[in-house]
């Protein structure tokens, strides 16, 4: 299992014990309540001590899932890229990704269980505060959001005929403002599943009419048979993420599209940014993909590319603008709306480079595929 390094106390008295324990090899639980150097974290039966006794750095292992192989194209060769820290979260422990030589699939290895995933989703989490996080500028984001939600109801359009007669599964919907749109704009039969009902349970009547589910694609009924399948900025999430796309190809009609939104690690950002990259969604995304992966990925799982945009739905920027906020070591839980201006202006200079973005990829792609 590989380490993790988090700024808590050992918890450990007695230095030569914990000396002998790390060199033999022996992982060192911290004891609830335990005296030592530094101060005992929370939840602390979880964390077991690898490295280091002083406050030094110390380092401890999670009980993290760790993978032998490539997720994608299941190589054996696969090894350590880069370790950034936990991005929108107080906690700064470093994750480790590797890289599969075979394929070039990189991706979060050990990655937090799924189980204690949610410990990510906090008051850092700026998706999750919403609009209401930019202060008095609430209804401008609400207004931008719509606006993207507009910009992916016209992709659907252009992969699909007869969207308005379709019926819409939005796989990782959150929040679902996208199917609300369809709703609106098309009257046609939406549903959402996320594995968390946060995105909407505290906005019941806006979302009134739209089938959302908490659960699991394999949850899904059998002969659901959707017309559009969209995932925006979801599978990056996934933890079997083929699995999940064999199951959704079983579950559609040879008519069936399906609209993945995904972050490019083929990008100029993930170049320019490196660990600060707001694309690594530390520990959220689990992988990052780019073009040839993601099309063999979908071949594995019986899906066929029709098209691949090294470019979205979502503003590029909005990535830089992360990025550089990850760089500065940005608070993200902090009142947006002081934010807000400088945002603006920037997104402005930034409008210059974003008329390239269908010619260098700036950090988004978008594939679309039909069953094979």
């Amino acid at each position: 299992m590989r380490t993790q390094p988090v700024d808590r106390g050992c918890g450990i008295t007695d230095k030569e014990l914990f000396e002998k324990h790390i060199k033999i090899g022996k992982p060192v639980i911290i004891e609830v309540g335990a005296k030592g150097w530094g101060c005992i974290g929370k939840r602390t039966r979880e964390w077991l001590i690898v490295a280091s006794f002083d406050c030094a750095p110390i380092r401890y292992l999670r009980s993290m899932l760790e993978l032998k192989n490539c997720p994608i194209c299941d190589d054996l060769s696969i090894t350590p890229f880069i370790e950034t820290s936990a991005q929108m979260h107080s906690d700064k422990a470093l994750f480790n990704f590797d890289q599969c030589s075979s394929c070039d699939l990189v991706f979060l290895n050990p990655r937090v269980p799924l189980t204690e995933l949610k410990e990510y989703y906090t008051s850092y989490y700026l998706p999750y505060r919403g609009a209401k996080a930019w202060g008095k500028y609430q209804s401008l984001v609400e207004g931008s959001q719509r606006k993207l939600d507009m910009k992916r109801l016209k992709r659907i359009k252009q992969v699909h005929k007869s969207v308005e007669t379709a019926l819409i599964l939005d796989v990782g919907c959150g929040s679902p403002s996208f199917l609300k749109v369809c709703q609106q704009e098309l009257n046609c039969h939406t549903i959402g599943i996320d594995f968390s009902d946060e995105g909407w349970k505290n906005h019941q009547d806006s979302f009134k009419g739209i089938d959302l589910r908490v659960g699991e694609i394999k949850d899904l009924p059998s002969n659901l048979r959707p017309d559009i399948i969209t995932m925006w900025h979801y599978l990056e999430h996934d933890y079997t993420p083929l699995e999940n796309l064999r199951t959704l190809k079983s579950i559609s009609k040879p008519s069936t599209r399906l609209v993945i939104e995904i972050p490019n690690f083929a990008s100029a950002s993930r170049k320019k940014y490196g660990k600060n990259w707001a694309g690594w969604h530390t520990p959220r995304h689990l992988s990052l993909f780019s073009p040839h992966n993601i099309e063999l990925l979908l071949k594995k799982s019986g899906w066929k590319v029709t098209k691949t945009m090294t470019y979205g739905t979502m503003n590029p920027y909005l990535l830089y603008w992360m990025s550089e906020k990850e760089q500065k070591g940005m608070q993200w839980d902090k009142d947006m709306e002081e934010e807000f201006m400088q945002f603006v202006i920037g997104m402005i200079k930034f409008a210059p480079k974003k008329t390239a973005e269908k010619i260098l990829s700036l950090g988004v792609m978008t594939v679309i595929a039909e069953p094979e």
